[in-house]
């Protein structure tokens, strides 16, 4: 008797053994682009129902990957091995062949070839939502902003609505609308994907993004409520808490910051890169502003020293060195920074080295500003800041960076170029930016002609935000 043929909920054809185990794979591509906590348990069903089924097995170690711990690049390497002798038992399709080549590239510190591998698929599979999504992940760790949303542009729009998992891909497209700056676009395809899959985090997340972008602080507290829509998800929900929180630090609402980081951003007290990003980066603002952050720093300083030599992803190291330095810990900062500058020059994987070079020399302009030495952290960061989109992450991320050097310029004197860099922020934001607002009324009293002007211009905004 013939193997029966399995299909996925998109059409394509699955090497699976039975029922229970395509029924259960389907749960996992739902449960992934949902970004549900759910995940690793229906991709464990699938396995228990088909131990033998390769592409589970390689999409497991493409997941364990961008998680981004060196202790899980291991168990990445078991799963291809698994996902090859599977395919060794069992003849795979191409499709799955090559899912299985994308974990291998990645492994073999080539994560660009990984995500092209994976976009190949799409032009005979272009409902594969696992490609889909997982090149649009690898994207975004990349820093590839262009390549992300030219995948998305050249395949969302053939989900239309008949897809059950449209409004998932509607939320990527968003993102990379949003990432690329068309926010008008972003926020229109981001809220018609929630609209179609309330489930949908991302879709969600982006929406935020647009707000937070074109500082919208008021319409980002009503579209994101109190946690609405994630109860679901996975440490997404943290990162849009941060979202909430940036709202709220945007209108002065400090207490409010403070309640979320504590009930909230943190309420979990996890080491996972995203998470510790959230809390650093917040905590960094916080501090700017003026606001007292308490022993909160020493929490996530425990969390960070154990990762200083993970080195798997530059966009957490810099996190990392922010949670160090927060507590007083230079010497773990100082060990980052200087993998960082080894890894710039010497790394086998060209996407790390090339991020590795703009990362040291923001590490080390994070480390100079922590010491008081304004003008070497200008510098450093100055030489940073062209570089940065390679470290990974979103627009929203790295503007602590931004902020951070625009600080150091301020406070070594460097008045001017401080004044046009808060100039064109304020006009990115459709002069609602509470950060721009109040650098330019300080800067005021320093700056004659055109700056000062414009400062005055600008302060009416503070009392508004």
């Amino acid at each position: 008797m013939s193997q029966p043929l399995y299909h996925d909920l998109s059409g394509d054809r699955l090497t699976v053994a039975n029922d229970p185990a395509r029924l259960a794979w389907n749960d996992t591509l739902e449960a992934m682009m949902a970004h549900a906590a759910a995940t690793p348990e229906h991709l464990a069903r699938t396995l228990a129902a088909d131990p033998d089924f390769a592409l589970a097995h390689a999409a497991k170690g493409l997941m364990l990957l961008s998680l981004a711990r060196a202790e899980l690049v291991g168990a990445a390497r078991e799963c291809l091995l698994q996902a090859r002798a599977s395919a060794g038992l069992r003849p795979v399709t191409r499709r799955e062949a090559m899912v299985i080549e994308a974990l291998s590239l990645w492994l073999d510190d080539a994560p660009r070839r990984a995500a092209e591998r994976l976009e190949a698929i799409l032009p005979a599979h272009p409902h594969d939502v696992l490609a889909l999504k997982l090149s649009h992940g690898l994207r975004f760790m990349l820093g590839d902003q262009q390549e992300m949303l030219a995948t998305l542009q050249r395949f969302a729009p053939g989900f239309g609505e008949h897809h059950p998992l449209a409004g998932y891909v509607n939320g990527c497209h968003a993102f990379a609308l949003e990432e690329r700056g068309f926010y008008a676009e972003a926020e229109r395809t981001g809220r018609r994907a929630v609209a179609l899959s309330p489930r949908d985090a991302w879709g969600r997340h982006a929406v935020a993004h647009v707000l937070e972008m074109t500082g919208r602080a008021g319409e980002g507290i009503a579209w994101l409520g109190e946690g609405r829509g994630i109860a679901h998800a996975n440490n997404l929900r943290f990162h849009i808490f941060w979202h909430l929180a940036l709202f709220r630090l945007e209108r002065g609402e400090n207490a409010e910051v403070l309640r979320l980081y504590d009930e909230e951003i943190r309420a979990e007290p996890t080491d996972d890169y995203r998470d510790i990003a959230n809390g650093a980066s917040l905590l960094a603002r916080l501090d700017h502003a003026g606001v007292d952050v308490g022993d909160r720093w020493e929490e996530l300083a425990a969390k960070a020293e154990g990762r200083v030599h993970d080195g798997r992803l530059v966009f957490a190291d810099l996190h990392y060195v922010l949670s160090l330095l927060g507590a007083g810990h230079r010497g773990g900062a100082e060990a980052i920074a200087a993998d960082l500058m080894h890894d710039a020059r010497s790394h086998a994987s060209r996407e790390r080295a090339a991020a590795a070079r703009s990362g040291a020399f923001a590490a080390r302009g994070l480390i100079a500003f922590s010491e008081g030495d304004h003008p070497e952290a200008a510098r450093l960061l100055g030489m940073a800041r062209d570089g940065l989109l390679a470290i990974g992450g979103s627009h929203a991320q790295r503007d602590l960076f931004e902020q951070i050097h625009i600080e150091s310029l301020i406070r070594a004197g460097s008045h001017d170029l401080a004044g046009r860099l808060l100039e064109q922020r304020l006009a990115r934001r459709g002069g609602a930016n509470r950060f721009a607002v109040r650098r330019l009324a300080q800067l005021r009293r320093h700056a004659p002609g055109r700056l000062a002007a414009l400062a005055v211009a600008a302060t009416p905004l503070a009392i508004a935000h």
